[in-house]
């Protein structure tokens, strides 16, 4: 279990890495070459489905890589996600959820409860 981990944080460390060099390099090409980057950062978005919606334009979200806006959320969400790991065997990480009324609650008080889960936090329809 320690070695799993060990692997976690790693890779994590990795990606925090690869995250600033890959925010680094868009922040100087789109001094460079901006329309080489657009193709770049569109490219990038057909792999992650998010051109596919016609209502979201890349003047909504193109100019946000490279900030540091979005380098300190990624980082953020990158650090609450560090500790979330299951491991065979292991405990269950106690994942923070907001329930209905916009409060923070535990998982494992939803699981102790008779309700199924849905029904704790309401439909997604």
């Amino acid at each position: 279990m320690f070695l799993q981990r060990l692997m976690v944080y790693l890779s994590t460390t990795c990606m925090f890495c690869y995250m600033i060099g890959i925010n680094l390099i868009i922040l100087i090409m789109q001094y460079i070459s901006p329309s080489l980057t657009k193709k770049i950062l569109l490219k990038m978005g057909e792999k992650t489905t998010m051109t596919q919606n016609p209502n979201f334009k890349y003047e909504d979200w193109g100019q946000t890589f490279g900030s540091v806006s979005f380098f300190k959320t990624v980082s953020h969400h990158m650090w609450l996600s560090l500790g979330q790991e299951a491991f065979l065997g292991g405990d269950a990480p106690d994942t923070p959820v907001v329930n209905m009324e916009g409060k923070n609650a535990s998982v494992f008080k939803y699981l102790k409860d008779t309700r199924p889960l849905v029904l704790s936090f309401g439909s997604c329809t």
